[in-house]
This record gives C-alpha cells, sequence and structure tokens, in this order.
C-alpha cells in the first residue's frame, strides 16, 4: 500500500482535521518543489498562489465540512515562485462514528495541459504565420455583430498582386517577413475594422460603417490603397505591390456573414479579371455563371468529366503548301455560355493552380491523338503543343511528357513544343536544365508570339530553341506597313544566321502568304490556310489529303 501512494502518477497531501500536513508522497515532492521534511507539519497554504480569494476558500472548506468532499481547479505556487494550475480533489475521511480524522487532497498538475488547449485555440483562431485572425474567427465576430440601421459593415478581400513572384525570386523567408509587415500595416491602416488572414497573399477587412455610399467608401479605400502602397523594406530591399480589392456591403442581418464572404470574394476575382490594382464593389449580376468563379468551377467540373475539347490548325510549309505539323488549341464549349475563349479560361487556371492538371490532360489527349493518326498513316510531321511557363515550372514536366511520348510510341522528333519568350529569357537553373533535357531527347523548342515580350534574339545563341514564331501583330499590316515588314525581314535574316526556322501567325490572305514566302519563311499559320477545327473535322482533313497525294 506504501508503494501504491508513493508512486501514483498524481500528488498526494494528507492532512489532520486542523489542517496540518502529516503526509505527502513523492509525486508531491516533484511536482511542488518542495520535500516531505520541508512540508510536513506545515498548512498547505504554504503553497498559496494569491489568486483565489477569501470567498475561495471559505466555500472550499464549508463543502469539505459538509459535503465531504470538494473538486476543481486550483492555482498554487511552487517552491521556486512558478504558479501552476492543478485540478484537485481533497475529501473528508470519517471513522466508523462518522466523525472527520483527517483530509485527502489528491491533484494532478495540468498547466501543460492547459497550455496546449490554449496554443490549440491561438491555433484555430489565429493564422500561424501574422499572428492574424484567420477566417472563421473573423466570421465568428461578425456573426455576433449583425448590422442594423445605426451601423453596417463594409468587408473588404485585398488580393497582393504578384506575390508569388516574391517566393520564387528571393525564397519564403522573404515571403514571410513580406507577409507579416502587410499584415502589421494593415492592422495599422484600419484600427477600428477587424483584420484576418484569408488566404496565402489575401487579407480580410471588415469595418463598421454609417454610410453606406459608394464614393464614402472609394474615398476609405483609397486612403487604404495609399497606405499599402508605400514601399516595404525586406532585408534590405525595397519592394511596392499593388492592391486588387474585392468589396462587399452587409446591410442586410438575414445574409450569414459566410454569405457576406462569398460576394466579396466574387467582386475580388471580378476585380482581378480587369487588371492587377483595380477595385470591384458586389452587385448582383456577379452571381450570373459568367463571373470568374463559375467560370473556375466549371472549369474544374469540365476537365474532370472531360468535357473540354482538342482543335487543331495546321502549320504549312511554305515551298510546298503542305501541313507540316499541326497545333493543338483547347477548347471550353460551355453547355449555356458557348464558346468560352481561352484567354477567359487559362489565366483563371494559371492563378488557382488549375494549369498543370490542365496542361497534363491536353498533352496526354493530344498525343493519344496524334499517334491514332500514325496508326492510319495520316499524320503530318510534328504535333504542336503549347505549354503554360506555369506548367513547365513543375518538377514534373520533362518526366511525364518523355513518358506520354513513350506510352503512345511516338518519336520525340515528332513534337514541337510552343513556350513564351519568358521560359527562355529568365534563364534560371531549373529551365536550362528542363530545356536541354528535352533538346537532347530530340523535342523540338519554339518561342511562341515573338515580338509581344522581350523582342530580343540576344539569349537565343545560349539555347537549343529550333522555331520562332512571329506574332500576328506584325503580319497584320503586311506587305503594305513598312514597319512591319522592317521586323519581319530583319527577324528573318537573324534566325537563318541562328539555324532557327520562323513560322508567321495569323496569315489571312495571299498577299501576306505570297510575301512571307518571297522572303523566305518556312512555315505559314492562319486562317488562309485553315481555321482550328474539331478532331473529327482535322481528321477528314488529313484523309481527304493522303487519298489525294495517292492518286
Amino acid at each position: 500500500m506504501t508503494e501504491v501512494f508513493d508512486y501514483t502518477h498524481d500528488g498526494v497531501t494528507i492532512t489532520d482535521t486542523t489542517g496540518t500536513i502529516i503526509a505527502v508522497n513523492r509525486t508531491f515532492t516533484q511536482v511542488t518543489g518542495y520535500s516531505e521534511k520541508e512540508v510536513l507539519g506545515e498548512n498547505p497554504r504554504i503553497l498559496s498562489s494569491g489568486y483565489h480569494d477569501k470567498n475561495f476558500y471559505k466555500d472550499y472548506w464549508q463543502a469539505l465540512t459538509t459535503k465531504g468532499i470538494w473538486q476543481g481547479e486550483i492555482w498554487n505556487r511552487r517552491k521556486d515562485g512558478e504558479v501552476y494550475l492543478e485540478w484537485l480533489t481533497c475529501k473528508a475521511v470519517k471513522n466508523n462514528q462518522g466523525k472527520i480524522t483527517h483530509f485527502v487532497a489528491i491533484f494532478s498538475d495540468i498547466t501543460e495541459h492547459r497550455r496546449q488547449e490554449a496554443r490549440l485555440a491561438q491555433a484555430t483562431e489565429n493564422d500561424r504565420l501574422t499572428g492574424l485572425p484567420n477566417t472563421a474567427s473573423l466570421l465568428r465576430k461578425l456573426s455576433k455583430n449583425l448590422p442594423n440601421l445605426q451601423r453596417q459593415w463594409c468587408v473588404l478581400l485585398l488580393d497582393i498582386n504578384n506575390f508569388k513572384l516574391v517566393n520564387s525570386s528571393y525564397g519564403f523567408t522573404v515571403g514571410d517577413q513580406l507577409l507579416n509587415n502587410i499584415a502589421k500595416r494593415l492592422q495599422k491602416c484600419s484600427s477600428q475594422g477587424l483584420v484576418a488572414r484569408h488566404s496565402a497573399d489575401v487579407f480580410i477587412l471588415a469595418a463598421p460603417i454609417a454610410n453606406s455610399s459608394e464614393a464614402d467608401q472609394l474615398a476609405e479605400i483609397t486612403g487604404l490603397r495609399k497606405c499599402l502602397s508605400k514601399p516595404f523594406s525586406i532585408l534590405g530591399r525595397l519592394m511596392e505591390f499593388s492592391i486588387s480589392i474585392g468589396v462587399t456591403i452587409w446591410e442586410d442581418a438575414s445574409l450569414t456573414s459566410s454569405s457576406v464572404l462569398q460576394e466579396a470574394e466574387l467582386a475580388l476575382h471580378a476585380a482581378k479579371s480587369k487588371g492587377a490594382g483595380k477595385t470591384r464593389f458586389f452587385s448582383e449580376d456577379l452571381r450570373s455563371e459568367k463571373n470568374p468563379l463559375a467560370y473556375l468551377q466549371g472549369l474544374r467540373e469540365a476537365l474532370s468529366k472531360n468535357e473540354l475539347s482538342l482543335f487543331y490548325q495546321p502549320l504549312i510549309a511554305a515551298n510546298t503548301e503542305e501541313i507540316h505539323a499541326l497545333e493543338v488549341l483547347l477548347r471550353w464549349i460551355h453547355p449555356t455560355l458557348g464558346t468560352i475563349p481561352p484567354d477567359h479560361f487559362i489565366p483563371l487556371a494559371e492563378r488557382h493552380g488549375l494549369m498543370e492538371s490542365l496542361g497534363h490532360w491536353v498533352m496526354q489527349q493530344a498525343l493519344k491523338q496524334y499517334a491514332q493518326w500514325q496508326k492510319e498513316g495520316v499524320a503530318p510531321a510534328c504535333i504542336a503543343i503549347n505549354v503554360s511557363p506555369i506548367e513547365f515550372q513543375s518538377e514534373y514536366f520533362v518526366g511525364n511528357l518523355l513518358k506520354a511520348l513513350e506510352d503512345n510510341q511516338i518519336e520525340p522528333s515528332c513534337l514541337e513544343l510552343e513556350l513564351t519568350e519568358g521560359v527562355f529569357v529568365e534563364q534560371n537553373s531549373a529551365n536550362l536544365e528542363k530545356l536541354n533535357e528535352l533538346s537532347s531527347r530530340g523535342v523540338n523548342l519554339a518561342i511562341d508570339d515573338f515580338g509581344t515580350g522581350y523582342s530580343s534574339l540576344a539569349y537565343l545563341k545560349h539555347l537549343p530553341v529550333n522555331q520562332l514564331k512571329i506574332d500576328r501583330a506584325f503580319v497584320k499590316g503586311l506587305p503594305k506597313n513598312q514597319a512591319d515588314k522592317a521586323i519581319v525581314e530583319s527577324t528573318l535574316a537573324l534566325c537563318r544566321g541562328l539555324k532557327m526556322s520562323v513560322v508567321a501567325e495569323g496569315v489571312e490572305n495571299k498577299e501576306q502568304a505570297d510575301y512571307l514566302r518571297q522572303e523566305g519563311c518556312d512555315f505559314i499559320q492562319g486562317y488562309f490556310y485553315g481555321r482550328p477545327v474539331d478532331t473529327e473535322q482535322t481528321g477528314l482533313r488529313l484523309r481527304k489529303l493522303k487519298t489525294q497525294q495517292a492518286s
């Protein structure tokens, strides 16, 4: 029995009826820091923290003497002065005559447990990086402060444009420091409002207002922009950012706080679709299927249900006027909205992490179809596929591509990858490794839309580029526009020196085609030789050409 008393995990104190300590166990000494010798003959008051008043101890002793037990939390103090929280159960022990002979107190130190609970509550309620409340916490606070006739709420979502470039250029440490600085400045700029971190680079601000007029709110937002537009000093670097803002006014108490947030999200996406640094107030038309969020959700569903389609446009060899390659073009035929242009949904896919999956689907479907045409003996020399810079940055891109070629038994030399200038100009080590590996395997690399970005050939001599595509903007005015002629002719001359082939995009008439052929352009693409058509129509065209060649 003595061993059980001494080695139990709970602390045990036994006192006589006057409250004098007559025995303690080993756990008691470990928790309190007092030795048995130091406490025997003393009153438990030596552990008093000073946190409880006289009424607390009065109730404590009254419960013991009348009910025979007291149970609850109590703050005590260790020998070294540290205050700790314990869960205490104290019982009055009686003899056969029902008379109290002594008291037994059993306690456990729950300080660390309570700290863990507090940390968990902090993590549940607050963003770990910035310390700001999280979205759920802010919505709960809003729910307790419903709008009324005297006070409404202005709810804003603020998106830091191009924040991802900070992480990719300087690393996550710099990015985290910037987010912390933004959070602090946002709190300072909006001392009367509730501020929370919504997602990676999006913050929420909810401020009480007396007037819901858009003019007044724009004035407030202008002040907020001015506050946040000042440069941030991060690790000795000055950084400036533009901010896109979605705004909604919560004036209907029957509307839930989560519904209000959804309105702000719709407004933010509408603002971003108009370009960086814009502000958009929520309006009911944003609930229609044409809003960006509806596009994004519909795109996810279209991808999972294989509702997207591939169209193909021929690249014509200028000298022979035969099809050299087919360029793959993605089309989304929405069930109610009809054909949605790629420039509407591709930027959404890139911004919201869908581009890698979308690009992988395009690659798989295009190569599978090209392999089928090869088996039929009607396939042209190459298949050309556009690759988003975001898709190209994936660490699995090269491996997935080579596996897709192998699975479909397609030679790498039959594939032309069309990449934007940014992929080539950036010249980071990862991009260079990928480009060199693809080139060494025989994949052809082309620069798409040349002239719309960096417009320089200086970087090309160090890179494994096979082809350059002149953007339609420089073809449209041919052959009459002298500036366009100068650009096209100089580009053709330089590419010949670099042993690169050239494709002219957007050729719409015979005059343009004849001029480009005369100047030595290798390939021509545009409506003059064929519009993009679906898989079935492309197959019919290829079979027809095959029959004509055989006859």
